[in-house]
C-alpha cells in the first residue's frame, strides 16, 4: 500500500506551477476567466493547507501549495519529464548509479533574501529521516543510504548519505540505481528549508505566512485558516521573468455548488465540478 500511496502523492504534488497560466484556457482546454481588472487568478479550495512544513505535510493541498511556494532540485515539466529547478543541471553519477553529485544554481534565494544552498537539502532531509520530526513520508528517503536505520532508531541523522560538498555542491548516495530518482528529488518532501529560519520559529514554523519561507515563483503572504490564503509572486526567484500571474487568492469552499455559484457571480477564476453539475456544465 505504501508504493501506491507515494505514486499518488507524486502525481498530485507535482502539478505545474501557477506561472504558466498565461492565456484562458488550461491544459485540457477548460476555461479559465482571469480576472481582468488585476493581474491576478481567484481560485478556491475544498480545504485548508494543513501545514507548509515540508517534513511534516502528507496531504494533496499542502503539496500543491509547495509546488507554488517551493523548489526543489529538480521540477516535472509539463510531459511530466523532471528538469532542473535549484539543480543547474542533470546529476553526475558514478559509474553503479549510487553516488550521484549535483551541481546547484548560485543564483537561488529564498524569499528573505538568503542564498539556497546544499546545506539547505541537507538539513531539510535529515530532519525528516530525524524520529524525533515524526515525518509520515520519512520512508521516502529509503532510498538514501543509512535512512531506513535513522528511521528507526539504530543511526543518527548526521549519517544520512547527502552531504555538502560546499554550498553548491550536493552528493547523494544511493542503497542502489534509481533511474527515477530524479523525478522523486521533485517531491515535495524534499524541498530544502533554511535551517536558521527553521529553528527561529521553532514549533510554530510552517503554521502562518510569517513563519513560511519560500524559494520557489511564489510566497504565501497571508493564511487564515479555514477561510483564505494569498500567493504573491516571489521577487527573489531565480526564474521569476517567467511567473506571469502576480497574485493568486485561494478561498476554503467546502461546498462544490457554493463555488460554482462563486465562479458564476465572478468571485472566482476556475471552479471544479462534482457528478451532479457535469451534464448541466457540459458546454
Amino acid at each position: 500500500m505504501k508504493k501506491y500511496k507515494v505514486i499518488f502523492m507524486i502525481l498530485v504534488s507535482l502539478v505545474l506551477i501557477m506561472s504558466a497560466c498565461s492565456n484562458d484556457k488550461d491544459e485540457k482546454g477548460s476555461n479559465i476567466k482571469q480576472s481582468k481588472s488585476k493581474n491576478e487568478l481567484n481560485l478556491s479550495s475544498g480545504d485548508d493547507i494543513p501545514t507548509m512544513d515540508p517534513s511534516l505535510a502528507a496531504d494533496q493541498v499542502s503539496f500543491t501549495t509547495f509546488a507554488q511556494t517551493l523548489e526543489g532540485l529538480y521540477v516535472l515539466d509539463k510531459n511530466d519529464k523532471p528538469i532542473p529547478g535549484v539543480a543547474k543541471d542533470e546529476p553526475k553519477k558514478s559509474s553503479d548509479g549510487k553516488t550521484w553529485t549535483i551541481e546547484l544554481r548560485d543564483n537561488a534565494k529564498w524569499s528573505n533574501g538568503d542564498p539556497v544552498t546544499a546545506h539547505d537539502f541537507v538539513y531539510a532531509w535529515q530532519r525528516s529521516v530525524d524520529p524525533d520530526t515524526a515525518a509520515e513520508f520519512a520512508y521516502m528517503f529509503e532510498n538514501i543510504e543509512n535512512a531506513k536505520d535513522i528511521t528507526q532508531g539504530d543511526k543518527k541523522p548526521e549519517e544520512l548519505g547527502v552531504k555538502a560538498i560546499d554550498d553548491h555542491t550536493l552528493q547523494i548516495k544511493l542503497i542502489k540505481d534509481v533511474p527515477w530518482m530524479e523525478s522523486l528529488l521533485a517531491f515535495g518532501s524534499y524541498m530544502p528549508q533554511n535551517e536558521k529560519f527553521v529553528k527561529k520559529q521553532g514549533d510554530k514554523f510552517g503554521t502562518t505566512a510569517k513563519t513560511t519561507l519560500s524559494n520557489g515563483p511564489y510566497k504565501l503572504t497571508e493564511w487564515k485558516p479555514e477561510d483564505k490564503w494569498k500567493l504573491e509572486k516571489n521577487d527573489e526567484y531565480w526564474d521569476k521573468d517567467k511567473v506571469k500571474v502576480q497574485d493568486v487568492n485561494v478561498k476554503v469552499v467546502k461546498n462544490t455548488q457554493t463555488a460554482i455559484n462563486m465562479y458564476q457571480t465572478g468571485k472566482l477564476d476556475m471552479v471544479g465540478l462534482d457528478a451532479q453539475n457535469i451534464k448541466k456544465y457540459k458546454d
